[in-house]
Protein backbone atom coordinates (compact mmCIF):
# COMPACT_ATOMS: atom_id res chain seq x y z
CA UNK A 1 0.00 0.00 0.00
CA UNK A 2 1.42 3.29 -0.95
CA UNK A 3 2.16 5.59 1.90
CA UNK A 4 2.45 8.65 -0.66
CA UNK A 5 -0.85 9.41 -2.05
CA UNK A 6 -1.36 11.94 -4.89
CA UNK A 7 -3.40 14.78 -3.71
CA UNK A 8 -6.32 16.22 -6.20
CA UNK A 9 -7.56 19.08 -5.20
CA UNK A 10 -11.90 18.97 -6.61
CA UNK A 11 -13.58 21.92 -7.23
CA UNK A 12 -16.71 21.41 -4.48
CA UNK A 13 -19.93 23.08 -5.46
CA UNK A 14 -23.25 23.54 -3.09
CA UNK A 15 -25.72 21.24 -3.12
CA UNK A 16 -27.87 24.50 -4.41
CA UNK A 17 -25.49 24.81 -7.57
CA UNK A 18 -25.82 21.13 -8.29
CA UNK A 19 -29.75 20.93 -7.89
CA UNK A 20 -30.50 22.16 -11.36
CA UNK A 21 -27.40 20.51 -13.51
CA UNK A 22 -28.62 17.22 -12.04
CA UNK A 23 -32.21 17.81 -12.86
CA UNK A 24 -32.02 19.02 -15.83
CA UNK A 25 -29.89 16.10 -16.74
CA UNK A 26 -32.18 13.37 -15.04
CA UNK A 27 -35.19 15.09 -16.74
CA UNK A 28 -33.21 14.68 -20.57
CA UNK A 29 -33.19 10.98 -19.54
CA UNK A 30 -36.02 9.53 -17.48
CA UNK A 31 -39.82 10.84 -17.61
CA UNK A 32 -40.64 11.48 -14.02
CA UNK A 33 -38.22 13.53 -12.02
CA UNK A 34 -37.80 15.25 -8.64
CA UNK A 35 -34.74 16.31 -7.13
CA UNK A 36 -34.20 18.44 -4.23
CA UNK A 37 -31.79 19.53 -1.45
CA UNK A 38 -32.79 17.56 1.80
CA UNK A 39 -30.96 15.41 4.41
CA UNK A 40 -29.15 12.11 4.29
CA UNK A 41 -31.48 9.27 4.98
CA UNK A 42 -30.62 7.29 8.08
CA UNK A 43 -28.27 4.37 6.86
CA UNK A 44 -28.55 2.33 9.76
CA UNK A 45 -31.64 1.34 8.79
CA UNK A 46 -33.37 -1.18 5.80
CA UNK A 47 -32.88 -1.33 3.30
CA UNK A 48 -29.18 0.11 3.87
CA UNK A 49 -28.05 -1.55 6.72
CA UNK A 50 -25.05 0.27 7.11
CA UNK A 51 -22.67 0.64 10.06
CA UNK A 52 -23.22 4.60 9.81
CA UNK A 53 -26.20 6.49 9.98
CA UNK A 54 -24.88 8.73 6.97
CA UNK A 55 -22.50 10.55 5.55
CA UNK A 56 -21.33 14.47 6.12
CA UNK A 57 -19.26 16.67 5.73
CA UNK A 58 -15.41 16.54 5.32
CA UNK A 59 -16.11 14.17 2.25
CA UNK A 60 -13.04 13.07 0.24
CA UNK A 61 -12.57 10.34 -2.43
CA UNK A 62 -9.41 7.37 -2.18
CA UNK A 63 -9.69 6.61 -5.96
CA UNK A 64 -7.58 2.87 -5.05
CA UNK A 65 -5.65 0.73 -8.40
CA UNK A 66 -7.99 0.34 -11.45
CA UNK A 67 -8.33 -2.06 -14.05
CA UNK A 68 -4.58 -1.53 -14.93
CA UNK A 69 -3.76 -4.23 -12.48
CA UNK A 70 -5.94 -6.77 -14.55
CA UNK A 71 -4.16 -5.99 -17.79
CA UNK A 72 -1.45 -5.78 -19.04
CA UNK A 73 -0.44 -7.56 -16.31
CA UNK A 74 -2.58 -9.64 -13.77
CA UNK A 75 -1.31 -8.00 -10.12
CA UNK A 76 -2.17 -10.64 -7.40
CA UNK A 77 0.06 -9.24 -4.71
CA UNK A 78 -1.33 -5.96 -4.39
CA UNK A 79 -3.14 -6.23 -1.26
CA UNK A 80 -5.03 -2.57 0.63
CA UNK A 81 -7.29 -2.43 3.51
CA UNK A 82 -8.66 0.05 5.29
CA UNK A 83 -5.82 1.46 7.24
CA UNK A 84 -6.07 3.43 3.54
CA UNK A 85 -8.09 5.73 5.27
CA UNK A 86 -4.70 6.82 7.42
CA UNK A 87 -2.55 8.00 4.62
CA UNK A 88 -6.07 9.80 3.74
CA UNK A 89 -5.66 11.81 6.40
CA UNK A 90 -9.02 10.27 7.82
CA UNK A 91 -8.02 7.79 10.11
CA UNK A 92 -11.54 8.11 12.25
CA UNK A 93 -14.04 7.95 10.21
CA UNK A 94 -17.59 6.33 7.66
CA UNK A 95 -16.20 4.23 5.03
CA UNK A 96 -18.18 3.20 2.20
CA UNK A 97 -17.77 3.05 -1.50
CA UNK A 98 -17.40 -0.16 -4.77
CA UNK A 99 -14.00 -2.00 -5.22
CA UNK A 100 -12.95 -5.26 -5.59
CA UNK A 101 -13.13 -7.85 -2.55
CA UNK A 102 -10.44 -9.38 -0.33
CA UNK A 103 -9.90 -12.46 -2.40
CA UNK A 104 -7.58 -14.26 -0.13
CA UNK A 105 -9.94 -13.82 2.86
CA UNK A 106 -13.52 -14.80 1.05
CA UNK A 107 -11.55 -17.44 -0.87
CA UNK A 108 -12.23 -16.22 -4.45
CA UNK A 109 -12.22 -13.61 -6.57
CA UNK A 110 -15.26 -11.00 -5.68
CA UNK A 111 -17.00 -7.70 -6.00
CA UNK A 112 -17.18 -5.82 -2.95
CA UNK A 113 -19.37 -2.74 -1.35
CA UNK A 114 -17.25 -1.33 1.61
CA UNK A 115 -19.02 -0.54 5.13
CA UNK A 116 -16.75 0.41 7.88
CA UNK A 117 -17.69 2.92 10.67
CA UNK A 118 -13.96 3.38 11.91
CA UNK A 119 -15.05 5.84 14.94
CA UNK A 120 -17.07 2.70 16.56
CA UNK A 121 -14.58 0.16 14.43
CA UNK A 122 -17.53 -1.72 12.81
CA UNK A 123 -16.85 -3.30 9.45
CA UNK A 124 -19.11 -4.78 7.27
CA UNK A 125 -18.01 -5.33 3.90
CA UNK A 126 -20.62 -7.49 1.25
CA UNK A 127 -19.09 -9.50 -1.22
CA UNK A 128 -20.92 -10.91 -4.17
CA UNK A 129 -18.96 -14.19 -6.29
CA UNK A 130 -19.46 -16.25 -8.67
CA UNK A 131 -19.73 -20.24 -7.48
CA UNK A 132 -17.74 -22.17 -9.85
CA UNK A 133 -20.02 -25.13 -9.30
CA UNK A 134 -23.39 -23.70 -10.92
CA UNK A 135 -21.58 -20.17 -12.32
CA UNK A 136 -24.52 -18.61 -10.45
CA UNK A 137 -23.37 -15.83 -8.47
CA UNK A 138 -23.22 -15.98 -4.55
CA UNK A 139 -23.06 -13.01 -1.84
CA UNK A 140 -21.68 -12.75 1.90
CA UNK A 141 -22.65 -10.73 4.48
CA UNK A 142 -21.00 -9.81 7.58
CA UNK A 143 -17.82 -11.22 7.40
CA UNK A 144 -16.06 -9.34 9.78
CA UNK A 145 -16.92 -7.31 12.60
CA UNK A 146 -14.15 -5.56 15.20
CA UNK A 147 -15.28 -4.90 18.54
CA UNK A 148 -16.36 -1.25 19.07
CA UNK A 149 -13.82 1.25 20.94
CA UNK A 150 -14.47 4.34 20.21
CA UNK A 151 -18.21 6.89 20.28
CA UNK A 152 -19.19 8.31 16.91
CA UNK A 153 -19.37 12.11 16.86
CA UNK A 154 -21.37 12.99 13.47
CA UNK A 155 -22.36 15.98 12.08
CA UNK A 156 -25.09 14.98 8.69
CA UNK A 157 -25.49 17.15 5.72
CA UNK A 158 -27.74 17.92 3.58
CA UNK A 159 -27.78 16.17 -0.12
CA UNK A 160 -29.00 16.27 -3.33
CA UNK A 161 -31.86 14.11 -3.37
CA UNK A 162 -33.29 12.64 -7.01
CA UNK A 163 -35.72 10.13 -7.79
CA UNK A 164 -36.65 8.92 -11.53
CA UNK A 165 -38.45 6.75 -13.06
CA UNK A 166 -38.85 5.63 -16.51
CA UNK A 167 -35.88 6.05 -18.44
CA UNK A 168 -36.36 7.47 -22.19
CA UNK A 169 -32.45 7.68 -22.88
CA UNK A 170 -29.95 5.54 -23.25
CA UNK A 171 -27.23 6.33 -20.45
CA UNK A 172 -27.56 4.43 -16.85
CA UNK A 173 -28.43 6.98 -14.24
CA UNK A 174 -25.19 7.88 -11.94
CA UNK A 175 -24.03 8.55 -16.19
CA UNK A 176 -26.63 10.86 -16.76
CA UNK A 177 -25.18 12.90 -13.65
CA UNK A 178 -21.81 12.64 -14.41
CA UNK A 179 -22.24 13.81 -18.31
CA UNK A 180 -23.85 17.07 -17.36
CA UNK A 181 -20.96 17.61 -14.79
CA UNK A 182 -18.71 17.40 -17.32
CA UNK A 183 -19.98 19.62 -19.78
CA UNK A 184 -20.87 22.29 -17.03
CA UNK A 185 -17.87 22.14 -15.32
CA UNK A 186 -15.30 21.27 -18.47
CA UNK A 187 -11.84 20.70 -17.51
CA UNK A 188 -12.69 21.60 -13.80
CA UNK A 189 -12.56 17.98 -11.62
CA UNK A 190 -16.01 17.64 -9.40
CA UNK A 191 -16.19 14.36 -8.13
CA UNK A 192 -19.80 13.47 -5.95
CA UNK A 193 -20.18 9.95 -4.13
CA UNK A 194 -23.04 8.95 -2.72
CA UNK A 195 -25.90 5.96 -2.68
CA UNK A 196 -28.54 5.21 -4.48
CA UNK A 197 -31.40 2.65 -4.81
CA UNK A 198 -32.72 0.97 -7.76
CA UNK A 199 -36.00 1.17 -6.29
CA UNK A 200 -37.95 -0.99 -8.82
CA UNK A 201 -37.05 -3.18 -12.01
CA UNK A 202 -33.60 -4.91 -12.67
CA UNK A 203 -30.29 -4.13 -14.07
CA UNK A 204 -26.91 -5.80 -15.50
CA UNK A 205 -24.58 -6.05 -13.04
CA UNK A 206 -21.11 -8.17 -13.36
CA UNK A 207 -18.54 -10.25 -11.53
CA UNK A 208 -15.01 -11.07 -11.38
CA UNK A 209 -14.75 -14.74 -11.56
CA UNK A 210 -11.31 -16.60 -10.01
CA UNK A 211 -8.31 -15.25 -11.84
CA UNK A 212 -7.16 -17.23 -15.35
CA UNK A 213 -4.22 -18.98 -15.35
CA UNK A 214 -2.77 -16.68 -17.52
CA UNK A 215 -2.18 -13.30 -18.61
CA UNK A 216 -4.37 -12.00 -20.50
CA UNK A 217 -4.20 -11.07 -24.00
CA UNK A 218 -6.32 -8.01 -24.72
CA UNK A 219 -8.50 -5.92 -22.50
CA UNK A 220 -11.51 -7.63 -24.67
CA UNK A 221 -9.91 -10.81 -22.84
CA UNK A 222 -10.74 -9.02 -19.70
CA UNK A 223 -13.98 -8.33 -21.10
CA UNK A 224 -14.89 -11.56 -21.93
CA UNK A 225 -13.62 -12.75 -18.46
CA UNK A 226 -16.17 -11.13 -16.95
CA UNK A 227 -19.58 -12.69 -15.71
CA UNK A 228 -22.94 -11.04 -16.13
CA UNK A 229 -26.19 -11.43 -14.75
CA UNK A 230 -29.36 -9.72 -14.71
CA UNK A 231 -30.37 -8.41 -11.11
CA UNK A 232 -33.40 -7.44 -9.71
CA UNK A 233 -34.57 -4.46 -7.32
CA UNK A 234 -34.52 -3.53 -4.45
CA UNK A 235 -30.44 -3.18 -4.97
CA UNK A 236 -28.41 -1.01 -2.66
CA UNK A 237 -25.55 0.74 -4.29
CA UNK A 238 -22.34 2.87 -3.46
CA UNK A 239 -21.44 5.18 -6.27
CA UNK A 240 -18.64 7.59 -7.36
CA UNK A 241 -18.15 9.70 -10.30
CA UNK A 242 -15.82 12.16 -11.72
CA UNK A 243 -16.44 15.39 -14.32
CA UNK A 244 -12.57 15.34 -15.14
CA UNK A 245 -9.77 13.37 -15.11
CA UNK A 246 -6.34 16.06 -14.81
CA UNK A 247 -4.30 12.99 -15.67
CA UNK A 248 -4.55 10.37 -13.16
CA UNK A 249 -6.59 7.30 -14.47
CA UNK A 250 -9.37 8.05 -12.55
CA UNK A 251 -12.43 5.53 -12.68
CA UNK A 252 -14.74 7.92 -13.99
CA UNK A 253 -17.44 5.78 -12.78
CA UNK A 254 -18.23 3.30 -10.34
CA UNK A 255 -20.77 1.40 -8.73
CA UNK A 256 -21.68 -1.70 -6.60
CA UNK A 257 -24.82 -3.25 -5.41
CA UNK A 258 -25.95 -5.20 -2.53
CA UNK A 259 -29.32 -6.63 -1.34
CA UNK A 260 -31.09 -8.06 1.35
CA UNK A 261 -32.21 -10.69 -1.40
CA UNK A 262 -28.66 -11.67 -2.53
CA UNK A 263 -28.47 -10.23 -5.60
CA UNK A 264 -24.91 -7.83 -5.66
CA UNK A 265 -21.99 -7.28 -8.10
CA UNK A 266 -20.78 -4.48 -10.31
CA UNK A 267 -23.47 -2.20 -12.11
CA UNK A 268 -23.84 -1.05 -15.34
CA UNK A 269 -27.63 -0.24 -16.20
CA UNK A 270 -30.75 -1.13 -15.58
CA UNK A 271 -32.82 -3.49 -18.31
CA UNK A 272 -35.93 -2.73 -17.49
CA UNK A 273 -37.02 1.47 -18.85
CA UNK A 274 -40.59 1.09 -18.78
CA UNK A 275 -40.44 -0.05 -14.94
CA UNK A 276 -36.87 1.56 -13.31
CA UNK A 277 -37.00 3.68 -10.08
CA UNK A 278 -33.96 5.32 -8.85
CA UNK A 279 -33.89 7.11 -5.57
CA UNK A 280 -30.16 8.74 -5.08
CA UNK A 281 -28.42 11.01 -2.38
CA UNK A 282 -24.97 12.68 -3.76
CA UNK A 283 -23.09 15.15 -2.50
CA UNK A 284 -19.22 16.22 -4.19
CA UNK A 285 -16.37 15.91 -2.64
CA UNK A 286 -13.71 18.30 -1.24
CA UNK A 287 -10.60 16.28 -2.92
CA UNK A 288 -9.61 13.12 -3.86
CA UNK A 289 -6.16 10.74 -3.22
CA UNK A 290 -5.22 8.81 -5.75
CA UNK A 291 -3.47 5.39 -4.72
CA UNK A 292 -1.54 2.94 -7.02
CA UNK A 293 -2.82 4.76 -10.36
CA UNK A 294 -1.95 2.30 -12.64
Amino acid sequence: MSSNPILIETLKPSNSELLPIVESALKSNFKNVTVEVGPCPDLSAEPFSMTSSGFGQKLVIADVGGPGNLFPKIHKEKEFDLKICKVCQSPFSFVFGPGAGPWKVVGRNCEMVADANLTTAKVILSSGYVDPLNRRYMLIFHYIILNASRSLLFSLCRLVHCKCSVRIGKDNFPETIRKALAKHYGERCVSLAGIFLLREGEAKLHIMPDFPGCQFSSSEEVDKWLQFFTMKAPLVCASVFHSYDPGHKLRMEHTHCYSSHGDAGHYYYDTTPDTVAYEGWFTAAEKIYRIDEI
